[in-house]
């Protein structure tokens, strides 16, 4: 156990060194009230197929200027537990920029600005294996927030030669029964939360996503599912809110507030319920939906239209409800609609779904990712109210889904993040 004795700051400068603790074959380590500064890696929990350790707690510390601040990628790491911590990478805290894509270069040489920037800061907690928690922490200035490792097929498993999921003397070393929950991250080169590598049971809920210059709801892809979003709110995100690749499957997204356009490139068994999404112009549609599942299901959300657009919705599904394609050999038929009404039509999704707009919140500022002027911008979401106002017609206009909408004040749960006259959910670290 490291702990601040209370009697004033403990600091650990690691003055350019490239790792501070290393505490790979050590279990069940506990640091608390540290801050943790200059150093490439401050904590190295562990490295794939090598070694690390379970039971690591950090919490109430302070990492600034690290390129990771907690980092393992070792498929036995298991039980992690990170709260309360404020953590700050290197990057430039007031421009938001991309690190890949033409939409970015132009930027290169503005205002001194590199293209792509340099990835001094990597992620603030990137981790893999079973039960870790990671919570009211304050992460911004990276290139990813916190991601669970992109780590390839998990141990136990082969994608062609099979078995395709792990044999059972390697259930220990899955990527499951993680938790991501009421974090504040911002200003990322890439995603806010990633979690890529992941099998199934991943908890990511009430987290404030804000200023992600690509999709800061990343799933590229994981394996099985279920992958629960689940009342979180994505503010900035000028390249969309959710990337899904290679059929990325068995994600749920419950009780959403996005404020930018939803394209799922490639997805399978995807399920939408109560969610709002607000266009940002990133694309012209504001509901983009490739699955190859025909029992894929969206409903009882509420969406704004970007005006003038030609088409704003998709839904790109095979015919019938209990079909699967596997989106290679067999792709799925592209579907365009104008409107919400010849979209519900024609799909029989989101029939009970309906329209809001930006006046439908208390205090959130319409966004325009094509406004060059504006876009680098770095928002605080503590300065705006992502809450309903009152006779919202998202106010009791979503439907019951257990564990999630209880507590609900009204006739029904309201859609998005935020029922209506509930308190506000902590973000980032408590007060002590």
């Amino acid at each position: 156990m490291i702990k601040a004795a209370g009697d004033g700051e403990v600091i650990i400068d690691g003055r350019g060194a490239f790792n501070l603790f290393n505490v790979k074959a050590a279990d069940y380590n506990y640091f608390e009230g540290i801050t943790f500064r200059n150093t490439d890696i401050a904590i190295w929990a562990g490295t794939q197929f090598i070694a690390g350790s379970k039971g690591l707690t950090v919490k109430n510390s302070r990492f600034e200027d690290v390129g990771l601040a907690i980092f393992s990628n070792w498929s036995g790491s298991s039980d992690f537990t990170i709260l309360d911590n404020t953590i700050i990478g290197r990057h430039d805290p007031d421009k938001l920029i991309g690190w890949i894509g033409e939409f970015w270069q132009q930027f290169g040489g503005v205002d001194g600005q590199t293209f792509p920037p340099v990835m001094s800061s990597y992620t603030g907690v990137r981790l893999y294996g079973t039960g870790h928690v990671v919570a009211f922490n304050h992460i911004q200035d990276f290139h990813d927030g916190i991601v669970v490792e992109t780590y390839g097929n998990p141990d136990g498993s082969h994608a062609v030669e099979g078995p395709q999921y792990p044999t059972r003397d390697s259930w220990h070393l899955r990527p499951v029964a993680i938790d991501f929950y009421n974090n504040y991250l911002s200003n990322f080169h890439d995603n806010a939360i990633e979690i890529d590598g992941s099998l199934h049971n991943i908890r990511v809920m009430r987290n404030m996503l804000v200023n992600s210059a690509s999709h800061p709801m990343s799933n590229q892809p994981t394996g099985g599912g279920p992958i629960y979003w689940i009342r979180n709110i994505a503010y900035h995100a000028p390249g969309g809110a959710t990337r899904m690749t290679s059929g990325a499957p068995g994600v749920l997204y419950y009780n959403n507030t996005i404020f930018t356009e939803s394209v799922t490139g490639s997805s399978a068994n995807l399920h939408w319920r109560n969610n709002v999404i607000l266009g940002q112009n990133f694309a012209p549609a504001i509901f983009n939906v490739t699955t190859n599942t025909g029992y894929s299901s969206s409903d009882y959300n509420g969406f704004r239209p970007n005006p003038g657009a030609e088409n704003s919705f998709h839904w790109n599904a095979p015919a019938g409800a209990l079909t699967l394609i596997d989106g290679v050999n067999e792709i799925a038929p592209r579907r365009a609609f104008a409107t919400l009404e010849e979209y519900s039509a024609a799909t029989g999704q989101d029939r009970n779904s309906i329209l809001v707009d930006y006046d439908d919140f208390v205090n959130v500022p319409a966004l325009d990712a094509q406004d060059l002027t504006r876009v680098q911008r770095v928002y605080d979401a503590r300065v705006l109210d992502f809450g309903l106002v009152r006779g919202s017609a998202a106010i009791d206009s979503g439907v019951h889904i257990p564990n999630v909408t209880e507590g609900s004040s009204g006739d029904a749960p309201d859609l998005g993040a935020l029922e209506y006259g509930q308190p506000l959910p902590v973000y980032g670290p408590r007060t002590r």
